[in-house]
């Protein structure tokens, strides 16, 4: 309810300074009004009282004049005096306004003072002239106490400060109310929705029969959902459809290479081949001894056998293979797809040589069926980049590198794959496009463009990247990281 005390805050804040401005205009006008009244009576009983001490004064003298203005004073709440104004304007502590005032009286004006007394409380004097005749002229002093205000002015307080908390109680009841069913509910809904679509949960909320701005802001969360999901399947069936052309590409580039083998694999057929029939016609034609016809049947065995090892590869290569995450050696897969290339690079006079350092460890977590086709592609590539023959060097070690992670001091042991050949090597204007899809520089028939794509794509989906060597002096120079297990600060 974070909401209902900043805004209960604010609201009251508010209500304070309306009420307190509204009573201080209030009492201002009541305190002047007040006043008002005390001088309205003032005069009138002093003009009332004046004549009567005038004719008592010429009639009477001057002792039964006194007496009157003594009786008329000693019952009531007003003190009555006689004064001479001449004196009053003779005596101290008056301030220039009052002796204007007095200078008033002087001239037959009825005046109005306020005077603080040594006990630090105010009277209110008000003066009304006397004509008691031989130029004596004098003026009636009606003092009048200001307790009254002041207990007037409490009361005043009082009722603001009561109606202030009135105010404020039934204007916190009645917001807490609004706030509680009206925002607080349909929000802590909105919240909940808002963190089962954070999760994956996109299914729609049921909106408040209302037509508010929450309720709105509902319904359009729940459009928000249904188009989410439309989304997220739409994405869903494009993902799975990349995922099978994706797929497609690679088994379609093992079948490429599968072709370009074949020629050499027939080849190489051809000698155990012409071993078998020599062997059975010796059988059949000649008069062998027993032994003899032992020997040429483990011959017969032995090539045949040969011949199945040479065909099993194949077959293995042109499977479409299944994702099998297994943790393996990959020096022995390098050395089968050497046997599996032999016949295509004994025909171009190229020899395979693989170098892996002491204390390099290669057993690591991979799918080596993908990994068997980027080592194929690869090393495929460097045969066909050496027409005239050469040696193709394929070399394993381990490699200390940064994670991709930004987090500072984090390294990882890498597996380094590094595969150079002695060919023509890449020309600068071809390294950009080299893992373009379809980019292809060799011959019509002998390429797809979709080796070294497929390659590096099988690479990153392992977490790893390849390197082209731009300086080296002859050949091309391809290098492969694949991430090991542990992590090393």
């Amino acid at each position: 309810m974070k909401l209902f005390y900043h805004l209960y805050g604010c609201l009251l804040l508010g209500m304070i300074a309306l009420i307190g401005i509204d009573e201080y205009l209030g009492f201002q006008a009541e305190v002047v009004q007040y006043e008002e009244d005390m001088v309205s009576n003032a005069v009138q009983l002093g003009k009332s009282l004046s004549g009567m001490v005038a004719h008592t004064w010429s009639e009477s003298g001057k002792e039964k004049a006194l007496e009157l203005i003594d009786d008329a004073g000693r019952n009531g709440t007003i003190t009555i005096r006689l004064v001479w104004p001449r004196l009053l304007l003779e005596a101290s502590g008056l301030t220039a306004t009052d002796r204007k005032k007095v200078e008033k009286m002087i001239s037959g004006e009825i005046v109005s003072l306020k005077i603080r007394q040594p006990n630090n409380r105010q009277r209110c004097n008000t003066y009304v002239p006397i004509d008691l005749g031989q130029a004596k002229t004098g003026a009636l002093e009606l003092s009048q106490p200001m307790t009254p205000l002041k207990i007037f002015s409490r009361k005043m307080l009082v009722r603001a400060s009561i109606i202030t908390l009135l105010l404020a109680l039934v204007s916190g009841l009645i917001l807490y109310y609004f706030i509680d069913r009206k925002v607080r509910l349909p929000l802590n809904r909105l919240m909940a929705q808002a963190r089962r679509i954070g999760q994956g949960d996109l299914r729609a909320d049921a909106t408040a029969p209302s037509n508010d701005e929450l309720a709105q802001m509902s319904q359009t969360m729940n459009d928000m959902c249904s188009r989410l999901l439309i989304a997220h399947e739409k994405i869903k069936f494009e993902h799975n459809a990349r995922l099978k052309t994706l797929e497609q590409l690679r088994f379609t580039e093992r079948l490429s290479s599968f072709g370009v083998l074949s020629a050499e694999i027939a080849h190489e057929l051809g000698t155990p081949l012409n071993v078998v029939d020599g062997r059975a016609k010796m059988i059949l034609n000649e008069d062998l001894q027993k032994n003899e016809i032992e020997d040429c049947a483990l011959i017969i065995r032995k090539q045949a056998e040969r011949m199945t090892a040479i065909i099993r590869q194949l077959l293995d290569f042109t499977r479409r293979p299944k994702q099998h995450i297994s943790s393996e050696n990959l020096a022995f897969h390098v050395k089968q797809v050497f046997q599996l290339l032999y016949p295509m690079a004994c025909k171009q006079h190229v020899s395979f040589h693989l170098h892996q350092e002491d204390d390099a460890d290669v057993t690591f977590n991979a799918d080596f069926s993908q990994l068997q086709q980027v080592l194929v592609n690869l090393l495929m590539n460097a045969i066909q980049a050496m027409p005239d023959g050469g040696k193709v060097h394929v070399n394993l070690a381990n490699e200390l590198l940064p994670t991709s992670s930004r987090e500072s001091g984090i390294e990882q042991n890498y597996l380094k794959l590094r595969i150079e050949d002695e060919g023509v090597g890449i020309r600068a204007e071809n390294l950009e496009h080299i893992f373009t899809p379809f980019f292809t520089t060799k011959t019509i028939g002998t390429g797809t463009g979709l080796g070294l794509s497929i390659a590096d794509g099988i690479v990153k989906e392992h977490g790893g990247w390849i390197d082209i060597d731009r300086g080296t002096q002859k050949g091309a120079c391809f290098t492969v990281y694949l991430p090991m297990k542990e992590q090393k600060k």
